[in-house]
């Protein structure tokens, strides 16, 4: 028998929305927690949800932008989430390069809300300086990590046992790794496979690869297996792109190992590309087939529990 079908895996889904419409994301469908678990019921039989992280959709804020609530936002997940009965933790949005007691007012605010299931803070980094595509809603510059408000407000995070969701393409990691140097101790997840980017040049793809080692060099750095349709958008219907997209997700495992390295559903955003749950958890467990049952253990649930702090409930 295959040893595949032998086996149920635990799930812990460490990057997942609930959508309401926002001026940062549009006016998408909204997409509850109903939505989300009936999306999740159609995992592959070897695959077992029994909990989740959800993170945050303001994406950004800046002078003059329209200003998204962050913490309503937190209230309005946790009473979703909170009558699904599934463990969870949050990630929410605080802008992070503000004096610090504007930064420890958010942060309380949000726990006031969320409890101990708060885990971490994402503030998306995502600029880019010529092509505004590639730049995420209300992120102004690409500056921000060489702030001292903003290093400031890292070394708060790791005091309250909080980590930080980091999300920025592969031209900031660089500067991005300076502030994180100061903190070894605070626990950091990298979004989405470090964003390596369809259609670039192998220049691009080295950069990728240059930086994505620096990064694993980090003791306390986590990746995120996530949102892999942006480094190939036909991954899941293109034998070649499903290769060089299996080929850079064993790569990243070999430098963080399995220990720092999560699969994560991205959804609904995957599931506007067209990537249906058994698809997307399908190809993960296909390409994880040869793996020890602890290394599939680290990449479908432990490692997640660890990067945000332990246990959910």
């Amino acid at each position: 028998m295959n040893r595949l079908k032998e086996e149920t895996l635990k799930l812990c889904d460490p990057h997942f929305h609930l959508f309401r419409p926002n001026p940062n994301i549009g006016q998408v469908k909204r997409y509850d927690a109903k939505d989300y678990f009936t999306d999740m019921k159609l995992l592959p039989t070897q695959l077992q949800r029994v909990s989740g992280i959800h993170v945050e959709t303001v994406v950004g804020q800046m002078p003059g932008g329209p200003f998204i609530d962050s913490v309503d936002e937190t209230r309005w997940v946790c009473s979703q989430l909170s009558d699904i009965k599934a463990p969870y933790g949050i990630v929410a949005y605080v802008h992070l390069a503000r004096p610090l007691k504007n930064v420890e007012h958010d942060i309380e605010k949000h726990f006031e809300e969320a409890g101990n299931k708060l885990r971490g803070i994402r503030m998306i980094l995502n600029y880019h300086p010529t092509d505004p595509s590639l730049t995420w809603s209300q992120v102004e510059h690409d500056r921000f990590t060489s702030d001292t408000h903003f290093h400031n407000s890292l070394g708060l995070l790791r005091n309250r046992n909080l980590s930080f969701d980091l999300s920025c393409h592969p031209h900031q990691v660089e500067d991005a790794i300076k502030a994180l140097r100061e903190q070894p101790d605070l626990r950091i997840i990298i979004n989405h496979l470090g964003f390596l980017r369809n259609g670039e040049d192998q220049v691009h793809e080295e950069l990728w690869r240059k930086k994505m080692r620096s990064l694993a060099e980090l003791p306390n750095v986590f990746m995120k297996l996530s949102m892999l349709w942006f480094a190939r958008h036909n991954y899941t219907n293109n034998p070649d792109e499903e290769l060089f997209v299996r080929n850079r997700v064993n790569e990243i495992i070999e430098l963080f190992g399995h220990e720092r390295c999560m699969f994560a559903s991205n959804y609904p955003v995957d599931r506007a590309r067209d990537i249906d749950i058994p698809t997307l958890y399908g190809l993960f467990l296909k390409w994880t087939d040869n793996l020890s049952t602890s290394e599939k253990n680290a990449l479908f649930h432990d490692t997640a529990l660890n990067a945000y702090g332990g246990p959910l409930h």
